[in-house]
């Protein structure tokens, strides 16, 4: 009967998530690709390259009639570079990946987290001859008591493989009703475009995926810019205090004059009668889809909001 110290040790064994600690305290977890996916992976790049063979067989057959020594150089010259060529391109320029690894989600990065390099790309593949032999036993061996499931090429290029996950953040509502707006005597009649609106409107939903001061610091960038660009008049310290917070006085002022855009209203602002600047709608601004990567260069250009 096994222990409770034997059955946790197995079980952390066989736990493929991994979470790894970046030089800047930031902790990132990843979920390993175990024997079976990674098989599946070189199943699907074997086909393709037994059909780039085959096709490239009978181009240089057919040339072979005038030239049959310059067919057979050339076709051992391509099985040579699609043998050894085939993983250490892939995985060296396109970030870690075959067709095969990127059809079953799969990616080689370093064991610090970070995207794999051509040269341990180089390193992990020329070690792949050991792996293979006898009939892949080796390399399977490794997987199991290296830990990581790593194989000998990833011991010695300090690689593993992961699985690509997609991961949607949920979008929190913004609760309009609670928010006050802008008073309109106290900024100008600018009206930022429809895709800083979007924007605004992601950042605030995904809010509870960051930091206090993750978002603090991303909103300020924006909120510090739409706040002279409005001319804002009141008390410019709580802008940058409490930058979130103007940035969700500002949706709530501005989205109902895209929604009656969108509606066919014309952008009208209907709170304003006498028709002024403040009710015209800028329309050089693109929708911004919800979902797209928020960061601070996303957050800058957004500020530039066309004026009207």
């Amino acid at each position: 009967m096994r222990t409770p110290a034997a059955v946790s040790a197995l079980a952390e064994r066989l736990d493929l998530s991994l979470r790894i600690e970046t030089p800047e305290n930031v902790v990132l977890t990843y979920q390993l690709a175990g024997p079976a996916a990674r098989l599946g992976a070189y199943l699907i790049d074997l086909v393709i390259r037994i059909g780039i063979m085959i096709v490239a067989s009978i181009v240089l057959g057919c040339a072979g009639i005038a030239l049959p020594g310059l067919s057979i150089g050339i076709l051992l010259l391509l099985a040579f570079l699609i043998e050894w060529g085939y993983y250490v391109i892939s995985e060296g320029f396109f970030r870690g990946r075959t067709l095969g690894k990127a059809l079953l989600r799969l990616r080689v990065i370093q064991e610090g987290g970070y995207p794999i390099t051509f040269w341990s790309a180089l390193l992990r593949n020329l070690v792949r001859a050991a792996d293979n032999l006898p009939f892949f036993g080796i390399g399977f061996c490794s997987m199991l008591v290296s830990g990581n499931f790593r194989r000998l090429g990833d011991l010695v290029a300090r690689t593993i493989v992961v699985e690509e996950r997609r991961v949607r953040l949920p979008l929190e509502p913004i609760i309009l009703e609670k928010i006050q707006p802008l008073p309109r005597s106290e900024i100008s009649g600018f009206v930022p475009s429809s895709r800083t609106l979007a924007l605004i409107e992601s950042f605030l939903g995904r809010r509870s995926a960051l930091t206090h001061r993750r978002g603090h610091d991303m909103a300020v960038v924006l909120a510090k810019v739409l706040a002279k660009r409005l001319d804002f008049q009141s008390d410019r310290k709580q802008v940058m205090e409490y930058p979130m917070a103007f940035l969700a006085r500002v949706f709530a002022t501005f989205h109902q004059v895209h929604d009656d855009d969108d509606n066919g209203n014309g952008g009208s602002f209907n709170r304003d009668p006498t028709g002024s600047a403040f009710g015209r709608l800028s329309t050089h601004g693109r929708a911004l889809p919800v979902g797209s990567r928020l960061n601070d260069a996303t957050l800058e250009t957004a500020a530039g909001g066309t004026p009207p």
